[in-house]
């Protein structure tokens, strides 16, 4: 696992260029959305709204994703010239329409049935809430303190009860739970799409199958990604006062972005790819 770990820290520096068109879509959604929020007024409109982030995502992590594959695959090779092997990352960009090519149905399938999955998970989650921990019975006059500021949810908690503050934190762990405990059986959809399965419902079967043949290696590499995450959202809540740390840990939080996506296809290549 730790050979693993430095070899994706090699790939992702080596690659740094995966961040441009991660950035790039990034910033399209972000002005497609905020255009969408103004002009899409009527059902009908934000139904269509939602459906093309859905085509744009599926487009994007077609390309993308394949990128990720061939600039796996491009670390293998031993370059003599600087030159050459700088040549080569750069033509990664000609890898994007092929990718679309091949697995925009894919990823758009994937896109789709990942928001079912979450659905299906957040039901039942709170199911399983209201019959163990119990309604909140939260006064609607409390949620209006509710904004997007640390401080305004510190308010919003003051005017809680003791037993509601109880009850909201285990409704916290019981998602934080439910929700980690798919993350991990999901782990490897993605690369299994790319590298094998096509249909995204068939890869979401065999991704899951995948995981329970090498729990205890899935374990440690979800761990890991997991709490790195963690202390980088840690120092981002620290970091937005600022300025000049705030974009510091925006780059690193792409940085890791690109670096979790290429450590999970490493370890899918090398656990169920090379042993095959």
């Amino acid at each position: 696992m730790l050979e693993l770990i430095k070899n994706a820290f090699r790939i992702s520096n080596d690659n740094i260029i995966l961040g441009i068109p991660l950035i790039f879509f990034m910033w399209v959604t972000v002005v497609y959305i905020s255009y969408a929020q103004y002009a899409a007024t009527s059902f009908p409109g934000r139904l269509l709204a939602i459906i093309t982030v859905l085509l744009m995502l599926g487009a994007f992590m077609a390309g993308w994703f394949y990128m990720v594959k061939k600039a796996i695959k491009l670390s293998k090779k031993e370059f003599v010239m600087d030159n050459d092997r700088a040549k080569a990352v750069f033509n990664l960009f000609k890898q994007i329409p092929t990718g679309i090519g091949k697995y925009f149905l894919s990823f758009v399938g994937f896109s789709f049935l990942i928001l079912f999955v979450f659905f299906i998970l957040a039901n039942i989650l709170y199911i399983i809430g209201i019959n163990t921990i119990g309604y909140l019975d939260i006064d609607p006059n409390q949620l209006k303190t509710i904004g997007n500021s640390a401080i305004s949810v510190g308010a919003f908690i003051e005017t809680l009860s003791e037993s509601q503050v109880v009850r909201l934190f285990l409704w916290e762990v019981l998602f934080l739970i439910g929700y980690a405990i798919v993350m991990f059986l999901t782990s490897m959809w993605v690369p299994e799409i790319i590298y094998q399965t096509k249909n995204p419902l068939i890869a979401l079967f065999k991704s899951i199958k995948k995981v329970f043949k090498k729990p205890l290696e899935v374990m440690c590499l979800f761990f890991f990604l997991g709490l790195t995450n963690m202390l980088i959202a840690f120092l981002a809540s620290f970091a937005m006062y600022n300025p000049i740390t705030y974009i510091i840990i925006m780059m690193v939080q792409f940085y890791f972005f690109i670096y979790a996506i290429t450590l999970v296809f490493t370890f899918y290549e090398k656990m169920y790819v090379e042993e095959n």
